[in-house]
Formats: C-alpha cells, structure tokens, sequence
C-alpha cells in the first residue's frame, strides 16, 4: 500500500474530492450484502493513493461466492460514482482507474474462469479464446460492469445525506475505523448491533 505521506501537499479541492470518492466506497460496502466489513477509510495519502477505504474479511476465505464477488465489484464502482452524483461526469478524476482495472479483471475472472454468467455457461476458459468467444466474453464483462455501475448509482442516490456526512467526516479528521463511521453514521444504534448487521453485510444507512 505504500508509505503515509503525511507532508504531501493536497489542494483542498482534491482532498473534498477524496473525500468523496472514498465515501462512496464506504457506504456502498456499508450497504451492500457479501461486502467485508470496513476496517479504516483514510484521505491521508499513502504512495500513490489519495485515500483508501481497508477491508478485513470476517472470517478466513476458502470459497467465494458469487453475492461475494458482485459486491466487490459495487464498493470498486462507489468511487466513480460518488465522483460523478456530486461534482457532475466532467469531474470524474483519473482516481478511479485503478479501481475500474480491478473491477474489470475482476469481471472477467466471473465471466471466463468461475461460469457465472449464464450468457457463457459454466465454462473455464484457459486457452485464448476464439475471437466470437472473446466478443462474446468482452460483452458480459461490460454487462457486469454496467449493471454494478447502475445499482451502486442508485445506492448513493438513496444514501446521499449519509455520503455528505461521511465525507466531512473524513475532511475533518482524515482517518476513520470502523467504530468512528458507525458512531458518525448511526449514532443512536447500539454498537453490538451494528457490528453484527455489517458482518452480515446489510448494514442499512435509511
């Protein structure tokens, strides 16, 4: 992840922007069924990050499912598209590409490696494929990333107040654990509570 860049010079402006944009990560994991809890969302840069949002799994990983893996691809999207429901499409920052690299093999591995996309069919692709099987595969990639796109713009559409909130949150303090946003998000619910709803990953934000 790189080095705490504590005496890096941010503009003001890119760090509102930072801010945004790993809310949006944060409150689509929040909200998001098979999300892994959150374990620190950060503005500080570190490396060439701006910002980070950190997840922790809630126990140890030998299979993931497909709920798993859609989610993942949601929290990849919250950036962007938090970037663009509050600074309009001509603000959208080269911030997110790392995020949409990861989405997109991400997408791929679904659609040619695990067989879930019923387009394909329960298929692992090892050699290069034909190039009507590559169109057909490049196809359900942009589907997946698509149809992610849309439910998390939708999300943050319904959970804007709590996407300003959380943003300055973090313009304020520059680094939140997962107890400091559930206290800033939710602040009458008990922590028990809270803490086994987002294990669950349906921590909903109203």
């Amino acid at each position: 992840m790189g080095t705490e860049r504590k005496t890096m010079f941010v503009s003001e402006d890119s760090k509102k922007l930072t801010a945004y944009h790993e809310s949006g990560h944060a409150i689509v994991a929040l909200n998001t069924g098979g999300a892994h809890p959150i374990h620190k969302a950060t503005i500080m840069p570190r490396g060439s990050a701006l910002g980070m949002v950190t997840q922790l799994p809630s126990n140890d990983e030998t299979s993931v499912s497909k709920k798993q893996l859609l989610a993942r691809l949601d929290v990849c999207m919250g950036g962007r598209v938090a970037e663009e429901l509050i600074f309009g499409q001509d603000h959208i920052t080269t911030g997110a590409s790392s995020d949409l690299s990861q989405a997109t093999e991400l997408a791929q591995y679904m659609v040619s490696s695990c067989g879930m996309c019923e387009a394909i069919g329960p298929v692992h692709i090892k050699e290069r494929p034909s190039s009507e099987m590559q169109s057909r595969i490049d196809a359900e990639v942009v589907k997946l990333l698509r149809e992610a796109y849309e439910r998390v713009k939708s999300l943050l559409k319904r959970h804007e107040k709590q996407l300003h909130t959380l943003a300055n949150a973090l313009l304020e303090y520059e680094t939140l654990n997962a107890e400091d946003i559930k206290r800033i998000l939710l602040p009458n619910q008990e922590g028990e509570k809270l803490q086994e709803q987002q294990e669950e990953g349906h921590l909903v934000l109203a």
